[in-house]
Order: structure tokens, then C-alpha cells, then sequence
């Protein structure tokens, strides 16, 4: 009799689970189409307002994006994607990473549609439009058909092309300058760890991989020079500098900016590049002349080359810079020297005019303005930097900027657990500031131990914005949207040129807090807006109508750019 009871109450729970398991296969998935920069969540709720279909408004020469998200599907697939020719259309599926414990979709891989199970209740998949250069403006069409658990939906899409054509990744003018930390070795050496692929077989087209996301790296690794003499050849790949840098660099140059490979203070000094130490400038000279000779012969020369000598000096070591740019200007003509600090009354000597100045100011983006002012005090400090920065702008200085772990200095920033946005919406105020290049100093390929395609934990993902691929890089989310931020300031740039800086301020009002003298401030005390942060910043967008915003941003920069 307890054998019968037993058969009855474990048919019966069988029975239960095919009837839960039915359940959940009858409840349908859903589909919505969402703009670029959009933040996802593993489970829970969808964002509100999804699309039924892809719009995008895109320059000649540019890349965008628009992200379907898949929820409550068991396995997905892209059949059929088509878009007008000349346009190009890929797919990338979103794996989660883990960051800090939580599962965030950053790494993009490189997809053909084919079906493969969902990695969480929530599963984006990335559409990815290029307009190749010379493309005619108008409006094209395609689709792509999202096949959820079998059921089938078409996704149509559209894209409007505008008579604005972006500079390509080499030219100077027109482009935001970019200067970003990058290990080519670290790359190769956890792709060996993770795959089995050797170093010189990972390599080749890692730098254009870069380049095609606007960005020049601040590390020609194998390509940089082991000897004060400059380039030097050898039968061993690892070991042939001229080799290797003309692979990196590409003949033409692949990138607007280039690092003339000079250590810096952060460099140990057994792995000082040439062996020239950054401490004693002096002993640059024949150096600087071998690498400007092997420069012009390869054409790189029409590029903007740029000596990065010193990383947040104190007071005694901008008088180093002094040096460094003195040497750079005399033995290296053309150079430009850059260094992460912001003018002040202290340095003033180092921008007042003069063979021995800084060209290229890089300032921290949460000093930029000022800061608080209490009560006691009678004139604002809310933009004390500023003055400094226009002034030293005056004597014809270029100001880049940069940041890092936003946590830690209330801007937006490139972590993996801020708002996806915040990394195109960073490079955006460089469009509102008028500032001319970008400095990243936090690694794009620094990675920790273990596989980052599975954890990515240091500094909230930050070191890592370039994954690892067994085939090829694999960019991170983030890198779309840094590119993305780019594209915006090159846009914009052209605006600005036609109708000015108001213009280009009432372009971004609805991306950060603008009147029509520029950004509106906010502090604990003493700014026009009153906010938590003890640096004056304006208020940024940063909520899930955000990349909505940001989309209707690049539509109106591409009609003022085009009238």
C-alpha cells in the first residue's frame, strides 16, 4: 500500500513540474528594440517605453547602435539581417560579466545569428550599422528577424544618413584627439593563457581594432624601442621595433594622434622605453631625432604626435616637465607635449608662452570648473579653474581632459556599474567645453587573474574595456558607447564651427544643466544649482530615459552640423 501511495505522489509531482515547465514555455517572450547606451539589468523588469523597430539618424564615415532586448526566452536568434548597401550590419550577443558580484552584459561577441541559449532572463543583442565613407546621404531600409523560443518577430530598420561626413580615424582636424592606456603584451600574453594562441598570432590587427574605435593607444609594445638609437631590426618578431611598429601603426598611420614613446613616471624604470628615463630630458636629444627620422620616412609625421612625459606632477616635478618640454620641442620638431595636471598661478610658467611650455593641458574632469565656496567668503571659487584653463587657452594651449573610478570624483565615467550612458555622456561634455582630446590613463587591456569574459572586478571593470577573443578583440559595451561619445563631438565640432559654442550649449540642454552662457554649476554651497558634490559640475543625465536623450541629441547635432 506504501509502495502504491509513493507511485501516486511522484506521478503527481511529475506531473505538476510538466504542467510548470508547459507554463513556462507557453508564456511568450518578449521583444523590444531599444536605443544605444540603454542599461539592462539581468532580471526583473524590462526598461519602460521598448520600440518595435530600429531608427537611427547616423554622419558618413560612422558606427551606431541599437540594442533588442529578449526577456523570458530559453534560446534566441537573429535570421535574416539585411540593410541597404553600401551600409554594413553586424550582430553581437551580450555576455554578462560578472562585476562586483553582479551580472553585467559588457562584452560583446561577435555573433551570425545562429541560435544559442539565453545567459539570463533578460538578453540583449546589439545591431551595429556602419555608413562607410562616401556613402550618399538618404534613408535606408532594412530587418532583421528575432526568432525567441521559436516564435518569429521582424524587427525593421531605418536609418537616415545626413551630408555629414566624419574625419577618418588618421585625419587631425575635425577629431577629438585620443590618448589611451593599452597593453598590447598584457592582451596577448591572457589570450595565450585563456586559448592557446601565440602572442604573434593575437597581435596582428589589434592596433586597428583600436583605431576603428577612434582611439591611439599610449603603448606601441613590441613595437617600442629597446635602444637609445631608436628602431632597431632583428629575425625575431618580439625583437624587430621597426617591424613592429610599422604593424602597429600602419602605413598610412592608422590614428590622428600618436605617442612618441617616452616613459612616464609610472613606468618602472627597468622597462623605460629606449631606455631613456623621464627624469633626466637631457639625455633625450639623439633619441628623439632617430624616432622623428624613422617617423617622417614611414609619413607619420602629418599626425599629431604627442609626448606624454609626467602623470599628475607635484610643484617640484612640473619643473621636469619644463625640461621634457623643452628637449621634446628642440629635438623633435612638431611635438607636442601633454601632461595631467591643470594650469595654475604656480605653473603659469609653463603656459605663459615659450619654447619650454606645456602644449596639452589634461585635466581631471571633477577639477575642471572649481568648488564650493562658503558662506564667508565673498568671491565664488565655482569656477576658479576655469578662468585659469580659458587663460592658458588664451596663450594658445590645447585642453584635453580625463577621469577615472567616477565614484570617486562625481562625473560620469567609463565603470561597469554606472549608467551604460555615462561613458557616451562623458565624452559629450568634452563636446559642451570645447575640449580637444581625451586621455584615459586606467588600462583598455589591463587585466587581473583568471578570465575577465567572467569576472571583471577591478576598479568596477574600468581597466577593462578591450576582452580578450580567441578570434579577434572583443569590445565591451562600454567601448560602443565611448565611440559612440566620439562620433558626438565630431558632430558637434562641426556645428560649433558654423553657429558657435550657444548653439552646440542649446544642442546638449538636454543632456546636462546649460544656459546660454554654457554649463549651469552645482555644489554643496556657493553654485547656481545646489547639489551633493563638493566640485562644481553641472547635472548630467543619467536615468533610463537617458539614451533616448542621447539619441535625440545626435539628430539635432547632425541638422545643425548639415544646415
Amino acid at each position: 500500500m506504501q509502495g502504491v501511495v509513493r507511485m501516486v505522489f511522484v506521478v503527481a509531482v511529475v506531473l505538476a513540474l510538466s504542467a510548470g515547465s508547459s507554463a513556462a514555455r507557453s508564456t511568450a517572450a518578449t521583444v523590444g528594440v531599444y536605443p544605444s547606451g540603454t542599461t539592462f539589468r539581468a532580471t526583473g523588469s524590462a526598461p519602460p517605453r521598448p520600440a518595435s523597430a530600429v531608427s537611427l539618424a547616423m554622419p558618413i564615415g560612422g558606427v551606431d547602435d541599437s540594442t533588442i532586448l529578449v526577456s523570458g526566452a530559453q534560446n534566441v536568434a537573429i535570421a535574416s539581417p539585411t540593410i541597404a548597401s553600401p551600409l554594413q550590419l553586424k550582430l553581437f550577443f551580450a555576455h554578462f560579466v560578472s562585476v562586483d558580484g553582479t551580472p553585467v552584459p559588457d562584452a560583446l561577441l561577435p555573433w551570425d545569428g545562429s541560435r544559442r541559449p539565453t545567459e539570463k532572463a533578460n538578453q540583449p543583442l546589439w545591431l551595429q550599422v556602419t555608413v562607410p565613407a562616401g556613402t550618399a546621404p538618404g534613408t535606408y531600409s532594412g530587418s532583421v528577424v528575432v526568432v525567441a523560443d521559436g516564435s518569429r518577430r521582424t524587427v525593421p530598420l531605418s536609418v537616415a544618413v545626413s551630408p555629414v561626413t566624419l574625419p577618418a580615424t588618421n585625419e587631425v582636424s575635425g577629431s577629438l584627439l585620443t590618448a589611451v592606456n593599452f597593453s598590447p603584451q598584457s592582451y596577448g600574453a591572457k589570450v595565450m593563457a585563456l586559448y592557446g594562441v601565440t602572442a604573434d598570432q593575437s597581435l596582428p590587427g589589434l592596433f586597428n581594432f583600436l583605431a576603428s574605435y577612434r582611439l591611439s593607444p599610449n603603448n606601441w609594445g613590441y613595437g617600442n624601442p629597446n635602444s637609445g638609437r631608436g628602431y632597431t631590426a632583428s629575425r625575431k618578431w618580439w625583437l624587430d621595433k621597426s617591424g613592429q611598429m610599422v604593424s602597429a601603426a600602419g602605413e598610412p598611420s592608422r590614428f590622428s594622434s600618436m605617442w612618441i614613446p617616452v616613459s612616464n613616471n609610472r613606468w618602472s624604470p627597468s622597462t623605460y622605453v629606449g631606455g631613456r628615463s623621464p627624469f633626466r630630458p637631457q639625455k633625450w636629444c639623439g633619441y628623439l631625432r632617430s624616432v622623428r627620422g624613422f617617423w617622417q620616412k614611414h609619413g607619420w609625421l602629418s599626425s599629431y604626435p604627442y609626448l606624454w612625459g609626467m602623470d599628475e606632477p607635484g610643484a617640484t616635478r612640473f619643473k621636469v616637465v619644463q625640461q621634457q618640454a623643452k628637449a621634446a620641442h628642440a629635438c623633435f620638431e612638431g611635438s607636442h607635449v601633454v601632461v595631467t595636471g591643470r594650469p595654475t598661478a604656480e605653473n603659469r610658467y609653463l603656459w605663459n608662452g615659450g619654447t619650454d611650455d606645456v602644449d596639452d593641458w589634461v585635466v581631471l574632469a571633477s577639477r575642471y570648473y572649481g568648488e564650493y565656496t562658503t558662506p564667508s567668503q565673498h568671491v565664488s571659487r565655482a569656477t576658479q579653474n576655469l578662468r585659469l584653463i580659458n587663460a592658458a587657452r588664451r596663450h594658445g594651449k590645447q585642453i584635453w581632459a580625463y577621469t577615472y573610478d567616477a565614484g570617486s570624483h562625481s562625473t560620469p565615467g567609463f565603470t561597469a556599474t554606472e549608467p551604460l550612458s555615462d561613458s557616451r555622456i562623458f565624452v559629450d561634455w568634452t563636446a559642451l567645453e570645447g575640449i580637444t582630446g581625451l586621455l584615459y590613463g586606467q588600462g583598455t587591456t589591463t587585466y587581473s587573474k583568471g578570465n575577465p569574459l567572467e569576472a571583471n572586478d577591478k576598479e568596477k571593470g574600468s581597466f577593462v574595456l578591450v576582452y580578450p577573443g580567441r578570434n579577434g578583440p572583443i569590445a565591451s559595451a562600454r567601448l560602443e558607447m565611448l565611440r559612440e561619445g566620439i562620433e558626438d563631438w565630431e558632430i558637434l565640432d562641426v556645428a560649433r564651427h558654423k553657429h558657435g559654442n550657444a548653439a552646440v550649449a542649446r544642442i546638449l540642454s538636454g543632456l546636462f544643466s546649460t544656459a546660454s552662457g554654457g554649463a549651469e554649476l552645482g555644489c554643496t554651497i556657493g553654485c547656481q544649482l545646489k547639489t551633493t558634490t563638493k566640485y562644481s559640475w553641472p547635472t548630467w543625465s543619467r536615468d533610463a530615459d537617458t539614451p533616448t536623450a542621447v539619441a535625440q541629441m545626435r539628430t539635432a547635432a547632425l541638422a545643425a552640423a548639415s544646415s
